[in-house]
């Protein structure tokens, strides 16, 4: 049996995570800001009653910002929410090899997203398999420093 995928968009981007890396989806968080970090980390929320770090997701990507809802991770991925724009859904449809292209990239940066060769195909869509462990231990994501330059 397939495992289950949340399908969702940020910023233009298909994307696709395993269900079970996802904790909960957010309508609104209230978000407080935090001075000198990065433009796309948004600040920090309370969750569940504990404090919840909130990325931009589509701004990390070096697009615009993602202005939906909030997909807060398991904890056992790490304390982390990413703010995405749509979320299609979960789905069951397989996983498949779909090479990553560079109309795919443009617009992205590429150093700064998990993106896999693999990707669900569902509705005419290709949703790139987001390697959301990878994400959230990457240098990048982790500086939330304001860098000057």
């Amino acid at each position: 049996m397939a495992s289950q995928h949340l399908l969702f968009e940020a910023s233009g981007l298909t994307l696709a995570a395993p269900g079970d890396l996802i904790k909960a989806i957010h309508e609104s968080l209230q978000v407080r800001t935090v001075a000198g970090t990065q433009s796309w980390f948004r600040g920090l929320a309370v969750a569940h009653g504990k404090l919840l770090p909130v990325t931009d997701l589509g701004a990390f990507a070096g697009r615009r910002s993602s202005t939906g809802r909030t997909l807060e991770l398991s904890d056992a991925t790490g304390i982390a929410a990413l703010q995405i724009d749509t979320v299609y859904g979960l789905s069951n449809v397989p996983v498949s090899d779909v090479p990553l292209n560079d109309s795919e990239l443009s617009g992205v940066n590429g150093s700064n997203l998990a993106l896999t060769d693999r990707a669900i195909v569902f509705e005419n869509r290709i949703h790139r398999l987001l390697d959301v462990a990878a994400l959230v231990q990457s240098p990048a994501f982790l500086n939330i420093a304001e860098t000057t330059h």
